[in-house]
């Protein structure tokens, strides 16, 4: 089998650990990854034997055959749309953009160019969401409950909570249920990071009637990420980090109730969204994520922040 020939442009935290991935991947071939900062892109080059580059167009001249953007997302459309002109397939990080247009601008390029595009939604390649999809198929789902919060990043400095943390949820409710947003309420507020929203509070009914509630912030000095999915038949709770997952069920007149524990995989969610992103492209399939699945996640995502920022001047 024929070498896939991959490149990361952008070497933050997401950025280097593509490069780990294609680095150790078999039948694959990191030629080059590319950053501004010179130190950090020959640090990282040396690391995966591989070739440095401060300007990314210069990468993109090799030609690779699949390119990983994890760049500032500000920055998303003009380094995917020069990734398409390449003729490379593009994997970019979450979200697809920064406003619908350049969203859907990176869809048609890649689209007009004949290359894949798969927006690096990672959670839907959590062992846990996996487990959780199968779990609750024929059930009688009446609700989902997400949260997702954790200490102040200072490395994002371009988008809030919503669009950093949120949009993850935002898609796994989506892959979830099977259905589509039919409302959106949301409250947020901004307390540590000046402009940006830390804290969100996202209420949603979808259009399955799946009522739907996110928490997220950057004001918790740890790490969480649960998901809960209450049924009529039972009850379904999945920790993302710890990858474990349980079901409560049978709840007795006593109050008791029966609880086993689900069998989840163990695998590293980007390894497995990489792997699932170059087996598609080597067996010439749809990617598992689409362009258009990121838009909605996207255009979801800036509905919240638009009614939140009413109400936060209201």
């Amino acid at each position: 089998m024929t070498n896939l020939r991959t490149a990361v442009i952008g070497l933050g935290a997401m950025g280097r650990h593509h490069a780990r991935i294609y680095a150790s991947s078999a039948d694959v071939e990191l030629v080059g990854v590319a950053d501004l900062n010179s130190e950090l892109v020959s640090s990282v080059a040396d690391t995966y034997d591989t070739r440095p580059f401060k300007d990314y167009k210069e990468l993109l001249c090799l030609t690779p055959d699949v390119v990983s953007i994890a760049v500032p997302t500000s920055l998303h459309r003009e380094v995917a749309l020069a990734a398409a002109d390449a003729g490379s397939n593009v994997m970019i990080e979450k979200p697809i953009s920064n406003t619908l247009h350049s969203g859907q601008e990176i869809i048609a390029r890649c689209q007009q160019r004949g290359v894949n595009l798969m927006v690096g939604h990672v959670e839907r390649f959590n062992p846990v969401s996996g487990v959780l999809k199968k779990s609750i198929s024929g059930l009688d789902v009446i609700s989902i409950d997400i949260t997702r919060v954790g200490p102040f990043p200072p490395r994002i400095r371009d988008v809030g909570v919503v669009i950093d943390l949120a949009v993850h949820d935002i898609d796994i409710l989506r892959y979830l249920t099977g259905s589509e947003f039919r409302t959106v309420r949301s409250l947020i507020g901004k307390n540590l990071a000046g402009d940006r929203e830390d804290t969100a509070l996202l209420s949603f009914e979808m259009e399955n009637g799946v009522l739907c509630h996110v928490t997220t912030n950057w004001v918790t000095p740890f790490k969480v990420r649960e998901i809960t999915v209450a049924a009529r038949e039972k009850l379904i709770k999945g920790w993302l980090v710890e990858q474990k997952a349980c079901e409560y069920e049978r709840y007795q007149e006593d109050g008791s109730y029966i609880v086993r524990e689900l069998p989840v995989p163990y695998g590293e969610p980007l390894e497995l969204e990489l792997s699932a992103f170059l087996d598609a492209i080597r067996n010439d399939e749809p990617p598992p994520v689409s362009g258009e699945d990121g838009l909605k996640a996207l255009e979801i995502a800036l509905r919240c922040l638009e009614q939140g920022e009413k109400r936060v001047c209201s």
